[in-house]
């Protein structure tokens, strides 16, 4: 499952792009520490400790941060 997972590297930028509604917005990885599976954000000037937590912030719900800014696909509900 860990395999499934891509690994951005500091300095890339993800995009999330919103499905129901227009528009979309792009964060810039801050850093990356794989051992403990964090990945630093930064979002107009705001800072975010992880995926999720930026994820989280943008939508405003608890999220899963690796497939809301497509580092992981979603598995199908079954």
């Amino acid at each position: 499952m860990e395999q499934d997972k891509k690994w951005p590297k500091a300095g890339d930028r993800l995009t999330h792009k919103f499905r129901k509604k227009s528009g979309q917005v792009v964060a810039e990885v801050l850093s990356v520490d794989k051992k403990n599976g964090l990945i630093e954000l930064r979002i107009e000037g705001q800072v975010y400790p992880s995926l999720s937590a930026a994820a989280q912030a943008l939508s405003g719900s608890a999220t899963n941060g690796w497939t809301y800014w497509g580092l992981k696909k979603q598995n199908p509900k079954r």
